[in-house]
């Protein structure tokens, strides 16, 4: 007896031992259908997914750019009711963001403002604004200016 009969003695094929081909991987004809069907199916369920994960990412970046235009209105807004707040100091990509960077530039102005009433000098004797007005200076009319202005005086008093 031979080790090969010894082996085949060991292995009990059975019943399904006519099912089985060579092939190279020894497996029947429906073990490889199943296989490939499920193969197929976890290829669709991967398509499925990579859509509607695609879909997602859709939906997710039209919202992200929804929610910028949001805050830049906001933004705006703010600005357009607080004129006196430096649009450089009020930014953020989110309205929790903004919120904070104009309450910080609403302290800033607040302590420029304190800081300008502190140091502001005392009032002048006069009022701001133009001069009285006057007789217009001749001083610097030539003498042919003047001696014109003088006979133009003139014949008005006549």
């Amino acid at each position: 007896m031979s080790e090969r009969d010894g082996f085949e003695d060991d292995l009990e094929l059975g019943e399904d031992a006519d099912a089985v081909t060579d092939d190279g991987d020894g497996l029947p004809d429906e073990v490889r259908a199943e296989l490939e069907a499920v193969a197929a199916l976890e290829a669709d369920a991967t398509s499925e997914a990579e859509r509607a994960l695609a879909e997602v990412q859709a939906e997710l970046d039209a919202q992200r750019a929804a929610t910028r235009s949001a805050v830049s209105r906001y933004r705006e807004a703010l600005l357009a009711a607080e004129p006196e707040l430096p649009p450089d100091l009020v930014g953020g990509d989110t309205l929790e963001a903004l919120d904070a960077s104009v309450g910080v530039a609403r302290e800033t102005v607040a302590r420029i403002r304190a800081r300008l009433a502190a140091t502001e000098t005392p009032a002048r004797g006069f009022p701001v604004g133009a001069p009285a007005r006057g007789l217009p200076s001749r001083s610097a009319l030539s003498s042919a200016e003047k001696i014109a202005v003088g006979l133009a005086s003139a014949g008005a008093r006549r």
